[in-house]
């Protein structure tokens, strides 16, 4: 059972029929579960990349045929973090801080932005005891630079994410930081 392929092949056949429903632009969601994993993380990870990178694969391979993959942007999340150290049944257990994955056409990859730790242990004051990351980056922050790039204009960020304003203004992402094309 390949749900996020599936679910990934639903999303072309959409994107397909977007001159027909009359968009210039979709927002999907899709979950891929497995990937709380209390024991045996080892065995979970390389199980749900491969499944992950075959799914992504196709997607990518079926929008660049399409020509859209410039206009197209993915954004990876979690709903929670996890710890950075194993526990008893080589798990790991519910965390604070995460992290995001973005990629697109557009996008400007292979860079890490953000505050990343300058260790991945208790001597980076951003990380508590077994591996708690205290995160830096609020969702607002992500999700406005991607409002901007899709045509939300700069003054009505915060009607589209509205505790950007929470975070000061240092912490955003300019558009032109993430994406080539704006």
């Amino acid at each position: 059972d390949d749900h996020l392929g599936k679910g990934m092949e639903m999303i072309v056949k959409l994107i397909a029929t977007r001159e027909v429903r009359k968009v210039d632009r979709d927002f999907f969601f899709i979950s891929m579960n497995g990937w709380d994993a209390h024991k045996l993380l080892d065995n979970n990870l390389n199980r749900n990349l491969e499944t992950f990178d075959k799914a992504l694969e196709s997607f990518v391979t079926e929008l660049r045929l399409m020509g859209v993959w410039e206009n197209i942007t993915i954004l990876q999340t979690s709903e929670f973090g996890r710890t950075l150290e194993a526990n008893s049944v080589r798990g790991t257990d519910h965390g604070w801080g995460g992290n995001y994955m973005m990629m697109g056409g557009s996008v400007r990859g292979r860079q890490i932005v953000g505050k990343y730790p300058e260790f991945l242990n208790s001597n980076a004051p951003e990380i508590l005891d077994r591996g708690r990351v205290l995160p830096t980056t609020s969702w607002d922050v992500i999700l406005s630079a991607i409002a901007e790039w899709t045509g939300v204009p700069p003054e009505a960020l915060s009607d589209v994410c509205p505790n950007l304003d929470n975070f000061p203004k240092s912490d955003w992402f300019d558009v032109r930081d993430l994406f080539h094309t704006v």
